[in-house]
């Protein structure tokens, strides 16, 4: 072998190692890129899932507070349905029915359909992701679906509280929801929450709570449980 040869064997070598190391480099920025964009997508569904549940929350309730966070709650959706990033999720059928929403704040059972609807959508997403290993766990969907028992406890809570006595419907509706809530989990914070409502809206002969107060009982509690659906995102 020529000296020449020698030479030009090692450095020939050295630059298929070095394309290699480049492309692979280039590969892993891709993929990275490519998961904060799908991370970002259901951060951003998210948001729209904690609006649409607290502007729904706040759809019965008329005092001067609750009107001026349910009109700030509207303006922020509005942005999030018109700068919408997911345009592959086909999400534009739900948001036609936004406006419809925005002038019938006190309509709890539009806001539940479309919020079934978003949560399916985030169904879909997260097994799109695990399937291409943008997701290592999975638990999303299951987690938004006990998020929104819980929200839509609030929800019928708020209602109920506008009565001298809670109704049979609701009582109902409200007792099935704590049964289910009861059967997921026993977590401290939630059994004295449920116990509060039991003893001071759903059983007794008096509602004791304005809906305000049912509202502000809850939220803490929700938004706890939803930071911790972000963080494990991350």
């Amino acid at each position: 072998m020529s000296d020449t040869a020698l030479i030009l064997l090692p450095l020939l070598v050295l630059l298929l190692v070095l394309g290699y190391w480049l492309s692979h480099r280039a590969e892993h920025r891709q993929l990275k890129a490519s998961k904060q964009a799908d991370t970002e997508i259901v951060q951003r569904c998210l948001d729209l899932l904690q609006a649409l549940q607290r502007h729904r929350g706040l759809g019965a309730q008329l005092d001067a507070d609750s009107v001026a966070q349910r009109n700030a709650l509207a303006q922020q959706l509005d942005e999030l349905w018109l700068n919408w990033p997911g345009a592959s999720l086909l999400l534009p059928p739900l948001q036609q029915h936004w406006p419809q929403l925005r002038r019938k704040p006190a309509d709890f059972d539009a806001h539940c359909r479309l919020i079934e609807a978003l949560l399916e959508v985030i169904e879909l997403l997260e097994d799109r992701l695990y399937r291409q290993d943008h997701f290592r766990i999975r638990g999303l969907g299951e987690a938004c679906r006990s998020l929104e028992d819980l929200a839509r406890l609030r929800g019928l809570a708020t209602r109920a509280a506008n009565y001298e006595r809670c109704p049979a419907g609701l009582q109902m509706q409200l007792r099935f929801l704590c049964n289910r809530l009861l059967d997921q989990e026993q977590d401290p914070p939630l059994l004295a929450l449920i116990e509060r409502l039991q003893s001071d809206l759903i059983e007794p002969a008096q509602v004791r709570l304005t809906p305000a107060e049912c509202f502000a009982l809850l939220t803490p509690l929700i938004e706890q449980r939803l930071q911790g659906i972000r963080l494990s995102l991350d």
